[in-house]
Formats: structure tokens, C-alpha cells, sequence
């Protein structure tokens, strides 16, 4: 048989030995996630619906007095600068997944000593690639996708044409992330520490000195200015970009157009062989070379005398024993592995980026509304990232004492000290960097003080909350077998993580949003009576929520680990 179909074989072989496995699960907990899934997915097709039918019913006032739709006009536009957006982070996620699956896992080590071909494990990993870094976003954008096509009345045809679109798409940063990443391990490997971070620290300068370089449309007047739109989502619409062949074949499969689908379904398909070819041959020639000279680098690391220990040590000395050792230990863990403090750069660099266009993004919204919604949308896009960072980052701590778990369980200290030390060194963490980005996004937004005040005890709220769902989750669903953190958060107690954060970020949005509301009325409504008991209600339900988020799910963890065998 053939290397690679073997490989496929066996890995179908497994993904189906793992869906039988969902039946030894508790019928309770697999109800629970599957309920919220589907709730999930409804909630985000009912607000595309919503969106959808907003744009259509709101053509007269922002065109002023003109009785156009904007539905036509914007969501083109609009979604060939998502498909932007999207291109460019499933790039950056496919470079750190290649990363992580080629020189990191134990898996491809055995494939490098059986009689396979370093080109077949290349294809084999971009496949895994493209699933882990586009699933999300198949499963997110689905929903939009299917209130689109209701909404414009398009043919049963849309939405297979919109699946046959949306593989070669994937593939095309899932090949261009492998390449990245063979290319820089056999370059990178030998360069010390401090090169490769001042020419990641270079990157990201440039990139925001381009973002704040960039000349923005101008908007005049109190009303939504649709030159500012058309200004800022004309960037995305390049004939040479796959993002516009994916949105361009979208909305020709929305009109049945079956000879502009089949061209941009070529054009995609074509950039995407091209780029599995290239990957598999750059695999023959860097994955060798570049997979021993990083399994040297490591084992002179590991045997060589750790630098900065003292100095780390030093800077959290007020802590009181055993906190600061299982603080240090847990440090030192997560600094030594490149795939997670690499994807936490990541992650908060991006929002970095989103707060770095909140003063070009607030142009032409300047009525009190827009910027309450704005600030709203800012929050929530902070706190998503924040949920994501604890699911992928904090979730695993427990799990990722591995085997040696027994070791902590028969300490002189209680389960419970292990445990609530994870948590406040993720609040500590996950705060500092929250609300500083959060107080400035305040301050690029202006904000008035009531509602700069609002912000940053929402982010403060945030990051106490999530950072017990993820550990007391984590707690209650460990998985001390699996070595990699992407295995052990791609369980069930991981998926129940997210949709737990995000559920508690809906309310807190909502609650949020009827705060900013309150505070900027100016008292002349006549129901300030029924305003401030909202108002009230509001911020009790951020108080509940954080409450439960962050103690409940603790103490069901610490639970389970007592009474848990070792």
C-alpha cells in the first residue's frame, strides 16, 4: 500500500475508534455539550438573520432619503473583507499548528523513523493542519452563510457550491503555514533566543507602523458615512487576493452563476495543489534537517544551566510557600514550550492590532449610540480572545502535570492549594494584560469616565471569571495521558470550557451594553426610575455571573481531584 494511504487509513481507523468512545461518556455531559452547540450555532444564525434584515430595513436612512438596500450594496464588501481577515489569521494559526505538529509531537517522530517519505508526512500534516485551524471557522461561519441564502432567496445549489469553495480555501493558509514553518526551523534553528525575538519584535513594529500609516476616508457629519465603509473594505478586494475568489464564487453560487463558480473553484483549487505540492517537496528536502537540528537545540537547552531562573524567582519572591515554587514551576513550563507562548503572542497581539484601528474604525460613528456600540463590540472582541487564550492556555495546566500527578497528590500541601494557585496566577495574568489593553482601548475611544469605569471592571469581572471556568474545568476533566495542550483542550471538558465562557460573555455583553445605555442618557426620558432599576439589574447579573463562573466550577474540580486515585 501506499505510505500515504496508510497514514490515512490509520488515521481514519482512529477518529473512528474515538467517535465509538463518545458512548462510554456520561449520556448528562455529552447532552449538555451537544444542547449547547446547537444552541450556539442557532444564536449566531438568528444574529446574522437579524444583521441581514437590519441592513435591508436602514437603506433610506443612511443613504439619506434614497430608498436603496443596503444588504446588496455592503455585504460583498463586507464579507470580502472577513474572507481577508480570515486568510490572513488562519495563516498565522496554520504556521504555529505546523509548528507544533511537525517538530513538537510524538507522533511525527514515529513517522520519521518508519519507511515513509518526509513528503507524504508533509501532506498528511497539512490535512491536520487545515482541520484544526479552520474548523472553528467553518463552524462560526455556516450559520451566516445559511441566513445569506435565505435572505436573497438563492437555489439549494448555494450551499454545496459554498463547501466545494470553502476546502481549497482552507487548504491555501494551511500550505502556506506549512511552508512558513519548514522553512524557518531549518533557517531559525541554530540563530540564538535573542535574534529570533528582535526580528519578531521588527514584525510586529512594522506591521503596526503599516496599520497606522494607512490613509483612512474621512467621514463629515453626525450620520453613518458609507464612504468610510467602501474606503476601508475596497483594501480586501484584490483580483490576486483567494479571498476574493472565495467571495466572488460566494455570491456567483447566490445568483447561480455556474461558469464564475466553476472559475473561481479553479483558480482555488489550483493555488491550493499548487501550495500541497510545494509543502510535500519543501518536506523531502527541510524536514529532516530542520527536525534534528531542533531536537539538538533542545537537548543542549536540557542539559545546559537554565538562564534568568534567579532573576524570575527574585520577582516573585513576596509570595508566600508553596505558591511561589508551583508559580515558578508552572512559569518555567510554559516558557520552555515555543507552541504555547508562541500562540500567546499570538493571540494578544492580534487584539493589540484591533485596538491599534479603534480610532480609524470609530470615524464616521460619532452620535453617542455608535460609540456605545463600538465600545460594546470592543469588549467583546477582548473578552473572546480572552476565552480563547484560557481555553487553550489555562484549561491544561492540571491536565498537563501528567503522570506525575501523584507525586503533587501525595505532598504535604492539599489539593486545593494546587489548584487555587493556577487560578490566581491565571487572574494575575490573564488581568494585567486584559484590562491594560482594555484601559487602552478607553482611552483611543475617549470615553467618558462613567463608562472608562464600566470597561475595565467588566474586563476585571472577565478575567476572575474565566480564568475558574478554565481551571475548574480543567480540574473536573483532566487528561493526564495526553502530551500535547491542543489534545487535552480538544476534548470534551475543552469544548464545554468555551461554550461555558462564551455563554457567561453573552450576559456580561448584555449587561455591559445596558450600562453604557444608562450612563449616557441624559435624564430627560422620564422613566429614570425604570432606567437606573435596569441599570441595577445589569450590573447585579455581572456580579452573579462572575460569582458563579468563577467559584462553582472550582469547587466541583477540587472535588473531583480528591477524590480522584493516583
Amino acid at each position: 500500500m501506499n505510505p500515504l494511504g496508510a497514514i490515512a487509513k490509520a488515521r481514519i481507523r482512529t477518529q473512528a475508534h474515538a467517535l465509538t468512545s463518545i458512548r462510554r461518556e456520561s449520556r448528562l455531559k455529552v447532552a449538555f455539550v451537544s444542547t449547547a452547540l446547537v444552541a450556539l450555532w442557532l444564536g449566531a444564525f438568528a444574529l446574522a438573520r437579524l444583521g441581514l434584515g437590519w441592513l435591508d430595513r436602514s437603506g433610506a436612512e443612511a443613504s439619506r432619503g434614497s430608498a436603496v438596500a443596503l444588504a446588496p450594496l455592503l455585504v460583498p464588501r463586507l464579507f470580502g473583507a472577513f474572507a481577508f481577515v480570515l486568510l490572513a489569521m488562519l495563516t498565522l494559526s496554520s504556521l504555529l499548528l505546523a509548528l507544533g505538529l511537525l517538530y513538537r509531537s510524538a507522533e511525527t517522530t514515529q513517522l520519521l523513523t518508519a519507511p515513509v517519505g518526509a513528503g507524504s508526512i508533509c501532506l498528511v500534516r497539512l490535512a491536520d493542519v487545515a482541520f484544526f485551524s479552520s474548523w472553528s471557522s467553518a463552524y462560526l461561519g455556516s450559520p451566516v452563510l445559511l441566513a445569506y441564502g435565505l435572505q436573497v432567496g438563492a437555489r439549494w445549489t448555494f450551499y454545496p457550491a459554498c463547501v466545494a469553495l470553502f476546502v481549497p480555501f482552507v487548504l491555501i493558509p494551511a500550505g502556506l503555514g506549512m511552508l512558513a514553518a519548514l522553512l524557518l526551523v531549518r533557517t531559525a534553528a541554530g540563530l540564538p533566543r535573542v535574534v529570533l525575538a528582535a526580528a519578531g519584535a521588527a514584525l510586529v513594529i512594522a506591521m503596526l507602523l503599516v496599520v497606522r500609516a494607512r490613509p483612512v476616508a474621512s467621514a463629515s457629519g453626525d450620520d453613518m458615512d458609507l464612504a468610510a465603509i467602501a474606503e476601508l473594505s475596497a483594501k480586501a478586494q484584490s483580483a490576486f487576493l483567494p479571498s476574493a475568489w472565495l467571495a466572488d464564487g460566494v455570491f456567483a453560487a447566490a445568483r447561480a452563476d455556474v461558469g464564475r463558480i466553476g472559475r473561481e473553484l479553479a483558480e482555488l483549487s489550483g493555488v491550493a495543489l499548487l501550495l500541497a505540492w510545494s509543502a510535500a517537496e519543501a518536506g523531502r528536502r527541510c524536514l529532516h534537517q530542520g527536525w534534528s537540528s531542533l531536537a539538538g537545540r533542545d537537548r543542549r537547552r536540557r542539559f545546559s544551566r537554565p538562564r534568568g531562573g534567579s532573576r524570575l524567582a527574585r520577582l516573585i519572591s513576596p509570595l508566600p510557600e508553596p505558591h511561589r515554587s508551583l508559580a515558578l514551576k508552572d512559569i518555567r513550563g510554559f516558557s520552555r514550550d515555543f507552541s504555547q507562548w508562541s500562540q500567546a503572542a499570538l493571540f494578544f497581539g492580534v487584539l493589540a492590532l484591533v485596538l491599534a484601528n479603534l480610532k480609524t474604525a470609530s470615524i464616521g460613528y460619532s452620535q453617542p449610540a455608535w460609540q456605545q456600540w463600538i465600545t460594546v463590540l470592543d469588549a467583546v472582541a477582548g473578552l473572546l480572545v480572552l476565552a480563547t487564550f484560557t481555553t487553550r492556555f489555562v484549561f491544561p495546566l492540571v491536565s498537563l502535570e501528567g503522570r506525575r500527578f501523584w507525586i503533587l497528590g501525595i505532598a504535604p500541601l492539599p489539593i486545593a492549594t494546587i489548584v487555587r494557585q493556577k487560578f490566581w496566577l491565571s487572574v494575575v495574568f490573564s488581568a494585567g494584560v486584559t484590562v491594560a489593553l482594555t484601559a487602552l482601548s478607553g482611552a483611543r475611544l475617549r470615553l467618558a469616565p462613567a463608562a472608562f469605569a464600566i470597561t475595565i471592571l467588566t474586563a476585571s469581572a472577565a478575567s476572575l471569571a474565566l480564568s475558574g471556568l478554565a481551571v475548574g474545568l480543567g480540574s473536573l476533566y483532566p487528561n493526564f495521558t495526553a502530551e500535547s495542550p491542543a489534545r487535552i483542550v480538544s476534548g470534551t471538558g475543552g469544548t464545554l470550557t468555551f461554550i461555558a465562557s462564551a455563554g457567561y460573555i453573552v450576559i456580561v455583553a448584555a449587561a455591559e451594553a445596558l450600562l453604557l445605555r444608562w450612563q449616557g442618557l441624559d435624564g430627560t426620558s422620564g422613566r429614570q426610575g425604570i432606567e437606573a432599576l435596569v441599570a441595577f439589574m445589569a450590573g447585579a447579573a455581572i456580579v452573579a455571573a462572575t460569582g458563579i463562573a468563577a467559584v462553582l466550577p472550582l469547587r466541583l474540580g477540587i472535588a473531583n481531584l480528591e477524590r480522584a486515585e493516583f
